[in-house]
């Protein structure tokens, strides 16, 4: 049987005054609305057992919320948590749905809110399911760099560090379907943070821009970001009179990383589809200071034929992401970040000793970088083992 793709999506727009999350001096709630948020879900179908990734124009989920959530699909769809992705675009411009803490009556209500337009996105997804082809291309794409940024006195400040680690490639897959619009993927490991703590004004920030961008270019397309490995990338922004980021550069940045997925798919080249598993593990990290609670890391993996996907539930720093496209086997990998949930920074080794924001935030302790890319590597490696036979019971 041919794969069948759906897509699903509903906007998540909150109402003003509701409180913002990504910067924490920032205290007063949304005043304006740029663009809209959405959730998109897209199911994959082989005629056994769909998968469904769901990406949502927020900041982040927590483990218990993401756990909250995909339970809820469960319920609606029948759908076991394996054959589930919940992935946050990390737009710092977006509104909070609580985890941290006790949310507000506001908050509580738009959770609800949020919830019940995931499930019908899924829904909506699963009924339109259709016959579809598969391939995949990538790009390169210069908006933003490596942002641990190193004074003269050794301080490691949050700017920008063009000679730092970075993967400067937007990657798209395309699913061309018999009917309907084709339905397009697209990530790149960076942060929604061209504007700083002083916006109040709602947007879905570059990535949304992306996705309007090419759908207006495109309109036989509906695209999706998902969110790679940024915990350590910032986008390009300008700063004047301590304000950081304008609009005119969230849109700059959009147009552009659109016209990168427009050459990606150009010179997409056509892939096998099938077989599609999935398989979820977690690893218990150690906890960074004396006393903390050990952190459970879930790692997700996804096969679409010559082609998968890899998450972790962190805000995962970009080494994790070349190292799971160096080691895998398939043809195409993707390394998603914020997924299922988010544990705080999941840092390199390095960074502890070097110091900054990062380090001084994690909960994970040192020396978890080799376990966390052994999982990874064993993860991928099951994931295409001729001998699998998918999600296990």
């Amino acid at each position: 049987m041919a794969l069948q793709v759906g897509h699903g999506r509903r906007c998540i727009t909150p109402p003003l005054g509701i409180g913002m999350v990504g910067y924490g001096a920032r205290k007063e709630g949304a005043v304006a609305v740029h663009d809209d948020l959405f959730v998109n879900a897209v199911v994959l179908d082989d005629g056994a057992a769909p998968v469904v990734l769901v990406a949502l124009d927020l900041c982040l989920l927590t483990l218990d919320l993401a756990a909250e959530f995909t339970q809820a699909i469960g319920r609606a769809t029948g759908l076991r948590p394996e054959r589930v992705f919940l992935n946050t675009s990390h737009t710092h411009a977006g509104p909070t749905v609580g985890g941290f803490g006790d949310p507000t009556e506001t908050v509580l209500a738009y959770r609800a809110v949020v919830l019940g337009h995931i499930i019908a996105a899924v829904q909506a997804a699963l009924e339109d399911r259709a016959p579809a082809t598969f391939g995949a291309g990538s790009a390169p794409l210069d908006i933003g760099c490596n942002r641990r940024e190193a004074l003269p006195d050794g301080k490691v400040i949050l700017g920008h560090n063009p000679a730092g680690p970075t993967l400067k490639q937007v990657t798209a897959w395309r699913f061309a379907r018999r009917e309907g619009p084709a339905v397009v993927l697209f990530s790149l490991p960076m942060h929604g943070t061209t504007l700083g703590g002083q916006n109040r004004v709602l947007s879905a920030e570059w990535m949304g821009m992306a996705v309007q961008y090419i759908e207006q270019d495109r309109p036989d397309v509906r695209a999706v970001f998902l969110q790679g490995c940024g915990a350590d990338q910032d986008p390009y922004y300008s700063k004047e009179n301590g304000v950081r980021g304008t609009f005119a550069e969230v849109e700059a940045h959009g147009r552009r990383a659109a016209a990168a997925v427009a050459q990606a798919l150009a010179g997409a080249r056509g892939l096998e589809a099938l077989p599609l598993r999935t398989l979820r593990r977690q690893i218990e990290l150690a906890p960074k200071d004396t006393g903390g609670k050990p952190q459970g890391l879930t790692l997700h993996g996804l096969r679409l034929g010559d082609a998968v996907i890899v998450s972790l539930s962190a805000e995962t720093f970009v080494e994790y992401a070349r190292h799971g496209m160096a080691v895998s086997p398939a043809t195409e990998t993707l390394v998603l970040g914020y997924t299922d949930g988010n544990i705080g920074y999941l840092c390199t080794d390095n960074v502890y000793e070097e110091g900054g924001y990062e380090a001084s935030t994690t909960r994970v302790a040192p020396g978890s970088e080799a376990l966390v890319k052994v999982a990874m590597a064993s993860l991928l490696a099951d994931l295409v083992s001729p001998g699998a036979t998918g999600t296990p019971p």
